[in-house]
Formats: structure tokens, C-alpha cells, sequence
């Protein structure tokens, strides 16, 4: 019986070390991984950081250019209502000199009183004629 009892703990210790082999191989391996993964970890850490500073730049030419894009539709407006304005006046002096009364102005071209009375007193005096 003896050869048994030895043959067991020969077997045991085969396992064993067997079994240390694999555990070592084992963390090799844990070990690769756990630095690659830190190496991938960082990359797109810098990866994060870089689209970052990116964006805060693309936030800011984009700020930049809402307020030119403000100020040009600003521009736009007050050169469409200056046109507008002028445009109604033109009108107003022809009317006048076909023979519209101050009233028929307020009406059709939107004056005011006071504006229409005197876009009339001009034309009465040779002032503001249409070309």
C-alpha cells in the first residue's frame, strides 16, 4: 500500500504543479491585458481631450459667425424697410402729381396724416418730383 500512497501524492503534486503553471501563465496573461487595456485607456482619454478643445473652438467660430449672421439680417432689414420706406414715398409723389388728395395717400400708401400733408406740400412747391 505504501505505492499507492505514493503514487497518490505524486499525482497531487503533478496538480499542483499543473495547476501553479496555469495560475502563473494566467496572471501573465491578466497582467498584458490589464496594461493594454490602460494603454487603450489613455489613447482615448487623449482621444476625448483633443475632441474637446475641438469642440470649445467650434462653439466659439460658431458664436462668432451667428453674430455676423445676426448683424447681416439686421443690415438686410433695415435696407428692406429703408427701400420700403423710400419706395412709398416715390409712390406717394406720383399719386400727387396725377391729383390725389392727402387722404387718398394715408389709404393707399400707408403715410400718415402728417406725412401724406407733406409729401403734398412738396409736390405743390416743386419739391421731392419723382424722375
Amino acid at each position: 500500500m505504501p505505492t499507492t500512497s505514493l503514487l497518490l501524492m505524486l499525482a497531487l503534486t503533478l496538480m499542483i504543479l499543473v495547476q501553479s503553471l496555469f495560475f502563473v501563465l494566467h496572471s501573465r496573461q491578466i497582467r498584458a491585458l490589464k496594461e493594454e487595456l490602460s494603454r487603450v485607456a489613455s489613447e482615448q482619454n487623449a482621444a476625448l481631450n483633443a475632441n474637446a478643445k475641438s469642440l470649445v473652438k467650434l462653439q466659439a467660430t460658431i458664436t462668432v459667425l451667428e453674430k455676423k449672421l445676426n448683424r447681416t439680417v439686421q443690415r438686410q432689414q433695415d435696407l428692406e424697410n429703408k427701400d420700403a420706406g423710400s419706395l412709398t414715398y416715390e409712390q406717394a409723389s406720383k399719386l400727387i402729381e396725377l391729383g390725389a388728395a392727402p387722404e387718398d395717400l394715408v389709404k393707399t400708401c400707408g403715410l400718415s396724416q402728417a406725412e401724406a400733408h407733406l409729401v403734398s406740400l412738396m409736390a405743390a412747391r416743386g419739391l421731392g418730383k419723382s424722375s
